[in-house]
């Protein structure tokens, strides 16, 4: 299931975001609406899961009868 988890340093006031179950560049949409939510984090990094891609298996049905 999807996360964003945020982090706010009470001394410096500095936001880390981390966006969690979103692979590929979808993870991107996710963290520019949370930035626009909260704001623009101190760092900004990718994770390995933003540089998996979504595999798609096509489904083979048997044909029944020509």
């Amino acid at each position: 299931m999807p996360e964003i988890e945020f982090t706010l340093d009470s001394a410096t006031g500095e936001l880390t975001l981390h966006v969690k179950g979103v692979v590929g560049p979808t993870c991107g949409d996710v963290a520019k609406l949370a930035r626009e939510l909260l704001g623009e984090p101190g760092q900004e990094r990718n994770t390995a899961e933003y540089y998996q891609r979504t595999q798609v298996r096509p489904r083979v049905r048997p044909r029944i009868g020509r």
